[in-house]
This record gives C-alpha cells, sequence and structure tokens, in this order.
C-alpha cells in the first residue's frame, strides 16, 4: 500500500467511503501519512473530520484509468480481504496535483512490494459473559474507548448484547424514527452534531450543522460544506440511547445497530453537549 503514501501528491481528492449501511462523500487533500500514523483531521468553520484508517484491513487497489460502471475515471477503488470496497479516491478536475497515470506508473508497478504494514490485531477469546452489576460497575468506571473495547470483547463483540445487559443504567433502548427526528430538530436549530460510521478499515466521525435530511425512499441525506452522506434507514433494526465515557465526561449519544446488533452509525453532541443533550430531551421517542 505504498499509494496511500503517495496520495497527498494528487492533490485535491473527492472521497468516497462505504458501508453496510451508508455512503460518504467529501472534497479533501490527504496527508502525507507515515508508518504508525495513519489518521488524519481537519477542523473548518463548526465543522470537523477525523479519519482513521486500519490498514492492515486494506488489501488490493484498483487503478480506473476510464470511466468503468459507477467508477469514476482517474480513480483509486481500495478493497478489504473479502473484496468487499473501503475506500475510492478520485481526483477532482483541475487539482493541481501530480498526474494520476504518472503515480499509477510508480507506484502500481507489476513488481512492487507490499509494505511491512502493522499485524492484524489478534482475534479476542470470547470471555465468560459477567453478571450484571459487574458489567455496570465496570462499565461505569470505563474511561475510554480502550475501555469500552473490553468491555465489547467480553461480549463476543455483540453490541446488542451488552447493551441490553446494562439497559436502563446505561443504556435505553428507543425507537427508530428518533434518529430521523433528531436529525431534523438538529438542522431546525441549526445545531452541529457529531455522525460516527466506518467499515473494517475506516473509521469516520464528522461534526457539522448538517443540512434539513433529504428523503430518497429509505435513504436520508445529509449535506454539509461539500460532504455528502447518505445513510440507509432500512438496515437499521434497533436504536440505543448510551451514556458513555468520553474525553472526561460522560457523553451520550444514539447507537444504530443492523438486525445481527452490529453497529451502523453514531450520532453524539457536536459543539455542546449540554445543547445535545437539551436536543435529544425534546426528540427522543421512546
Amino acid at each position: 500500500m505504498a499509494i496511500l503514501k503517495a496520495l497527498y501528491r494528487l492533490g485535491s481528492l473527492v472521497v468516497t467511503t462505504f458501508t453496510s449501511a451508508s455512503r460518504i462523500s467529501q472534497n479533501m487533500n490527504y496527508p502525507a501519512f507515515t508508518d504508525g500514523e495513519w489518521w488524519l483531521e481537519s477542523v473548518g468553520e463548526r465543522c470537523r473530520l477525523r479519519q482513521t484508517l486500519q490498514v492492515q484491513q486494506w488489501h488490493t487497489v484498483l487503478a480506473v484509468l476510464e470511466p468503468t460502471g459507477t467508477l469514476p475515471a482517474r480513480s483509486l477503488l481500495f478493497l478489504d480481504y473479502q473484496g468487499q470496497p473501503l475506500q475510492q479516491i478520485a481526483v477532482a478536475p483541475n487539482s493541481g496535483g501530480l498526474a494520476f497515470e504518472e503515480l499509477v506508473c510508480a507506484m502500481l508497478h507489476p513488481d512492487q512490494r507490499r509494505l511491512n504494514l502493522p499485524a492484524g490485531t489478534p482475534c479476542r477469546t470470547t470471555e465468560r459473559l459477567a453478571g450484571l452489576s459487574e458489567l455496570e460497575r465496570d462499565w461505569e468506571g470505563s474511561r475510554d474507548d480502550d475501555d469500552f473495547a473490553r468491555l465489547l470483547a467480553r461480549c463476543d463483540e455483540h453490541r446488542g448484547i451488552l447493551y441490553d445487559a446494562v439497559r436502563d443504567s446505561f443504556a435505553c433502548q428507543v425507537l427508530p424514527e428518533t434518529l430521523a427526528v433528531v436529525l431534523g430538530e438538529a438542522a431546525e436549530r441549526d445545531a452541529a452534531t457529531t455522525l460516527c460510521v466506518g467499515n473494517n478499515g475506516v473509521r469516520l466521525c464528522m461534526t457539522a450543522p448538517w443540512s434539513s435530511p433529504r428523503w430518497q425512499e429509505s435513504h436520508c441525506h445529509l449535506a454539509h460544506n461539500g460532504a455528502l452522506v447518505s445513510l440507509d434507514m432500512s438496515k437499521m433494526s434497533s436504536l440505543w440511547r448510551l451514556r458513555k465515557p468520553g474525553d472526561g465526561q460522560v457523553v451520550t449519544a444514539l447507537e444504530a445497530l443492523d438486525a445481527r446488533g452490529n453497529w451502523l452509525w453514531t450520532l453524539s453532541a457536536g459543539e455542546d453537549e449540554q445543547q445535545w443533550r437539551g436536543l435529544l430531551r425534546d426528540s427522543v421517542m421512546g
């Protein structure tokens, strides 16, 4: 994946991230990545983006020189080990960066050797699910995402099982329709919210005062300053209101799961936690 380190040379890019229930497109410039620092962050007026790459999941890259089906010309499509798309990167018109064809010739030569990327995370062994009081105590004592990941591992990565185990104390299931109501109310109040989505190889967290939701059948479309988000609400089976540790305080979030209990996306506070809680108070449907 030496090509990942060279993306900054292409100038302005149109980056599309694919997940099982969403699609996110945005105009951006990639930084010059270094080993062990596979993330980027950009901040604008009332908006913020943080993208983290799990490069051990990035297996194959396809270079598209001419339009092919839905793939635009002068683009790269990155796939995981199962052949599922992780991210598509296309050169924006008049980007002023290095010629795409030059990069392809330099980086996708048949004799190219694979970089020594970080090894994959070892599979966690499933521990016995602790009693309710123990899970609640450990949840309350957790301080960051790593602590939360350990809690999740004890439930064999099934978020639905974990949330059901701490139901009422730290997790409360709400009507799936709540998400659309919250997004609409946030747009009405011009309130920024943070939307996190991801797949095996990419995790995106975007904070912005999103546009009013636009609907196309089951798809909810949001936009802000060139970023376009499409959420397939038909894939959402349950929606949970969570109280989780974060940044030295307890934060409240809405988290959507599919029918198998897998994570789809998370919606949380943008600029002000208290403003967000007020928004939830006025919008959440039990």
